[in-house]
């Protein structure tokens, strides 16, 4: 609805929060209802045989129905306008200021309604005593009235909690878009609600119980036939009446526990358990709904499995990065980052002497202690190669001082390596080689359509690797180039040591550059 269409128009469709103004209609029907009941209650209870009598029970012989009327539209229009205010004002003009008492209104709709009521009763009863102060009298108001304007305003309660939710749902779908987030639109948000007994149980009493006990009241009291029809009535709407309650029951053990059930039972695959599958005993509904949720648990297990297996450290991390920073481009940019390429010394003449298993061995205990300080200072572990494990420090990843988390990557996994060599029995210590280099870069998905990994090209990754060879050349362990020097001075807490190694040649590069061990 736009600012210029009037209070309702005729072309709104399914999903148009206009449609929402149908909740004005609403005490139209109420008051229908509310003069029915209050009507038949005094019939039923032999008060009254004609409809001058019904206004003067209502009204102590004052005749003052009309004012009544005027009253009970009042206390009903007045506190539902000003409820319904600011979401009217936000459909028609889109008003951010109102976005969040919207919001509120939409979370809190039932109890809206408890409250709406509890102040119409409340209103009514004050006003009545007020209003016929001067004839009011006690017995006709506590046999009478009181006990009328409660049994119809317990109805007009359930109607209105039966068909609030349909006129919400089938109405506020745009609505909601406009003042959720896509995220929010697709998770529990904090609210009043009422379960699915409760609604059937309003539906039951607003259109059978009370009813019924009227029927059997006006019966019993009210209609002159012999006893023994009368009290076969009677009989019939008890044993309809017991049924009825048996029904609820029933709804709550098979419909309401298997839902809460359900809830719960999802709750806890959302937390990662997936040992939460549910038995099925019929065919029903319920069951395919059960069904189903085992079957999901069963295919997230089978991926988690996988995940556990195929994806530590490498696609994980990288997934994680991705998801939570929500500002990488899958199909490829320039990007700032730091690469960290890490090699060991002589691992294959060390490889020959061991057996398979010992060199697979070898290599998860190696590289459980060297990737833990990469993951602890924001670095993303692209990818295993052998015994070399290539890293990327950067601000789309996570680490806004990509430079200072690859340098303290570096000096942890020396402190790591010696951790390692003092945990081995026997043999030479493990040496290795680290070369780390800043700039641009290309980041994006390569690969084909049936395969693809996140990585990074271009000369910063080529220089990384070309630095790490160069490390046995110069006889140190870590080696980064000039530019890594120069930003490392920039640093946050910077009090690195570099010492420089002469320009070096390597490979793929014209003039030789000049590089630094980080000591």
């Amino acid at each position: 609805m736009t600012p210029k269409q009037g209070f309702w128009s005729l072309r709104t469709k399914k999903g148009d929060p206009a449609q929402l103004h149908v909740i004005l209609v609403i005490p139209f029907f109420l008051l229908g209802i509310d003069v029915a009941f209050r009507t038949f209650f005094f019939v039923a209870l032999g008060k009254a045989v004609s409809r001058e009598a019904i206004s003067s029970a209502l009204t102590y012989g004052s005749g003052r129905v009309k004012w009544d009327l005027l009253y009970n539209t009042a206390f009903l229009y007045i506190p539902l306008l000003a409820w319904y205010a600011p979401i009217w004002r936000f459909i028609r003009t889109g008003d951010p200021a109102l976005k969040e008492t919207v919001r509120r209104r939409m979370s809190s709709i039932y109890r809206a309604i408890f409250a709406l009521f509890g102040i119409f009763l409340g209103a009514r009863i004050l006003t009545h005593l007020f209003a016929y102060r001067h004839v009011l009298v006690a017995r006709e108001l506590f046999l009478f009235n009181l006990p009328a304007m409660l049994l119809a305003v317990l109805v007009e309660l359930c109607f209105t909690a039966i068909f609030a939710e349909n006129i919400f749902g089938n109405a506020a779908g745009s609505l909601m878009e406009r003042i959720y987030t896509r995220e929010e639109l697709y998770s529990m948000r904090p609210g009043t609600s009422v379960s699915l007994v409760v609604k059937i149980a309003f539906l039951v009493i607003s259109t059978a119980v009370v009813p019924m006990l009227m029927l059997d009241t006006y019966i019993r009291v009210g209609l002159h036939a012999p006893d023994f029809q009368v009290e076969a009535v009677h009989n019939l709407l008890i044993n309809s009446f017991t049924p009825m309650l048996l029904g609820i029951a029933v709804v709550l053990g098979t419909l309401q526990r298997p839902v809460d059930n359900l809830v719960s039972k999802m709750q806890r695959l959302a937390e990662g358990d997936f040992d939460v599958k549910t038995r099925v005993y019929f065919s029903d509904e319920i069951a395919r709904i059960k069904s189903s949720f085992n079957r999901m648990a069963d295919q997230l297990r089978e991926r988690e499995t996988l995940r556990e297996t195929f994806g530590k450290y490498v696609s994980v991390e990288v997934a994680k990065k991705l998801m939570s920073s929500g500002k990488v481009d899958l199909g490829g940019e320039e990007i700032e980052a730091t690469v960290l390429f890490c090699d060991i010394r002589n691992f294959t003449p060390m490889s020959e002497k061991l057996t398979a298993k010992e060199v697979v061995d070898f290599l998860n205990a190696y590289f459980l202690h060297v990737t833990e300080p990469i993951m602890d200072h924001n670095g993303v572990i692209n990818k295993f190669m052998g015994d070399a494990v290539m890293a990327i420090y950067a601000p789309i990843l996570g680490s806004e001082d990509h430079v200072g988390d690859a340098l303290r990557s570096a000096s942890g996994m020396r402190e790591a390596l010696g951790r390692f060599n003092a945990g081995r029995a026997g043999g030479e210590p493990v040496r290795f080689g680290i070369g780390i280099q800043t700039g641009t870069l290309v980041a994006g998905n390569v690969g084909t359509l049936a395969r693809l990994e996140y990585t990074v090209i271009g000369d910063t990754v080529n220089v990384a690797s070309r630095l790490e060879s160069a490390t046995k050349d110069v006889g140190v362990d870590i080696l980064v180039s000039g530019a890594v020097r120069e930003k490392a001075s920039a640093s946050p807490g910077n009090g690195w040591k570099f010492e420089e190694v002469g320009p070096v040649s390597l490979k793929g590069k014209a003039a030789p550059m000049l590089l630094y061990a980080l000591r």
